[in-house]
This record gives structure tokens, sequence and C-alpha cells, in this order.
């Protein structure tokens, strides 16, 4: 679909990331809705409430200790691969990612094409983790019980806690997981590195947007039965604040990660933004828009009448975390709301 781009402009206050530095310190800038005064964060800021200990990583089953040696991670969460991609190790062992077949469609090219899969979102090969001999396993909070005292036995298996996240400026739970694997595997500098390089990428983004800066956006997967709406607290809208764009009413009252099966078809009007990215993972999801924009209610969405409407990956904007999930985000932000390229 090929969607029209409009040159609205939209009065809002200031959102988002503006980098700068301070006597050689990296500082990041952020700006907030409720005062358009600009928040200073610097790296040591920002990493402060992290504690990071040699020889051990923190988990949400309490401290693991870390092999002496690490040559050959197993991830099993798509955000492990990310961090790994990241901080420039390459794991033996991944699982697929929504798609069911492979990594996610951005990080193709920069995973070895010698990966073993080990499984996927909703069901893991235990005996290929096993005969991956693996010195570390990478995991977040979601790995189930019963596959964490398995895969414990086979190596120490590093599942990140949650940490709190007050706003966009603050460390990011993503960015957690990365410090925390990214120590796990002795990167801990480079992991900082990327998530540093990613805030600034977004600051210099936002000072490029000029009289877009302000506009609002929604992310969306359209499906049959109903839309599933992406919180604007999930990275989605992370990005897009830091890049100097805020949600909607719906969006920013939305939990993390998304509205679930909450908003109807009869409540699409919910939806309404300036831009709207229909974030599509396969031919059900993009015939659900089709009939959508069928739809008299979602016709008469802002997007939908201006032509500001435009088809993204939904293995990406809803579904990937991590520091190279933030660039492509951000490249699909310059493309498609900056540089108004909305055709596919």
């Amino acid at each position: 679909m090929k969607a029209r781009y409009s040159r609205r402009k939209v009065s809002a206050a200031l959102l988002g990331a503006v980098a700068g530095s301070l006597a050689g310190s990296r500082v990041v800038f952020a700006q907030t809705p409720e005062t358009s005064s600009p928040v200073a964060v610097s790296g040591d800021a920002l990493f402060a409430g992290v504690t990071l200990e040699e020889g051990v990583a923190p988990t949400i089953h309490g401290d693991v200790t870390l092999p002496a040696t690490v040559e050959r991670v197993v991830t099993i969460t798509d955000g492990a691969v990310d961090a790994m991609t990241a901080v420039g190790v390459t794991p033996v062992g991944v699982t697929a990612s929504s798609n069911f077949e492979s990594v996610a469609a951005y990080l193709e090219g920069q995973v070895s094409g010698d990966v073993a899969y080990v499984g996927g979102w909703s069901e893991l090969d235990i005996e290929a983790i096993i005969g991956l001999n693996p010195d570390l396993i990478l995991a977040d909070r979601y790995v189930a019980d019963d596959q964490y005292v398995l895969l414990s036995d086979v190596a120490p298996v590093i599942a990140t806690g949650e940490i709190e996240v007050p706003g966009p400026a603050d460390l990011q739970q993503w960015e957690y997981e990365l410090l925390v694997w990214g120590h796990a595997v002795g990167k801990l500098p480079e992991a900082k590195e990327a998530i540093l390089g990613l805030r600034e990428r977004a600051a210099r983004m936002q000072a490029s947007a000029g009289e877009r800066v302000g506009e609002s956006v929604v992310v969306f997967r359209p499906q049959p039965d109903f839309p599933v709406v992406m919180s604007h607290a999930w990275i989605t809208g992370v990005m897009l604040t830091w890049a100097g764009f805020r949600g909607n009413e719906l969006t920013e009252r939305t939990p993390p990660p998304h509205s679930g099966n909450s908003v109807s078809l009869e409540q699409l009007n919910l939806l309404d933004a300036d831009w709207l990215l229909a974030a599509t993972r396969n031919e059900e999801m993009s015939a659900a828009l089709e009939s959508y924009l069928e739809n008299p209610v979602f016709q008469s969405l802002t997007a939908v009448e201006e032509g500001s409407i435009v088809q993204v990956s939904g293995d990406l904007w809803s579904g990937a975390t991590g520091v190279l999930a933030g660039h492509a985000m951000l490249d699909d932000i310059e493309r498609i709301l900056i540089d108004g390229d909305t055709g596919r």
C-alpha cells in the first residue's frame, strides 16, 4: 500500500532526546510532556543504578556465578540475540522470532548463517541446546521455571530481572538487559557504548525533524478480530519519543507492551493520530488492514484521511526489543516520518 505524505504542522510539547557533550562527558538531554525544560542524563547517571560485580550476574533467580571463559553462548530470547549482535558476540544457538523460521528480518545479515536454531517463542528444543555445549545461556524474566531448572543443569542461565522505568529518559528495561548480558560475556563497555550511541542518534534525528516534532503516532498490529495497539511506554513509543514524536491518549495510558484484546473493532476511533504505523507480520494481518480501510470509523481517522498510514514490519515494531531493534525503528522513523517516504 502506498500512502500520501502529509505536511501538517502540529503544535505540541517537545518530547524525546537531544544530545550534547559537557567537559568530555557524554550527555543525553530529554524533554518531558509536563515540562519543556531539558533533563540532562550523563552516561554515568544513566547507569548509576546498575551494580554489576565481577564474576557474577544479577538474575531474577539471584546472583549467578559466571564461567571464567565464555566462548559458546546460546540465546533463548529475541532481545538477547539483539544484544549479543550489538556487542560483537556471535551466539552458537538462537531461537526463531515471531516468523517461527529465523531471526527477525532486521537482524538478517548480521547473525551468522551457521547459527543453530533451538526452538521458538512457544517451545524450546532442550536437546538441541544441550548438544551445543554452551558456556552460558541468556534468557529474560519470562523463562518458564521448569525450563530454567532444566537449562541450569546445562550451563549458567542469565535470566534478567525487571527494573522500574519511570519514564523515557530513564534506563529502559531492554537497556538494562543489554548491560547484564554484556557484563556476562565480558562486553560491558561495548554495551554502554551501544546504549549511548542509540540515544545520541535519536537526539540528532529529533534535531533534524523540524516542524514534524510533536506529531502523534500510533503503532498497531491489525488483526481480524481486534487491533493490538502498542503502548507508548514500550520500545516503539520510546524510540518515537526520543525522535520527537508523541503517542495519543490511548497509547499514553496503555501499559507496556500493548493493549492485548481490549480494543474492539467498534473502537477503532481510539487509534486517531497524525500517523498510523500498521505493524503487519503476515498475509492475514495485511488482509485485516485492508478490511479496516473499508470500515467507516477507521476511514474517519486523521491519518487515514490524510494518507499518513504506512505498513511496517510486525517482527520489528510489535515484537523486537534491543539496541539494534531501536536503530531499525529509527531507520523507519527517519524514512517515513521525517523524510516522507511512505511508499513500500
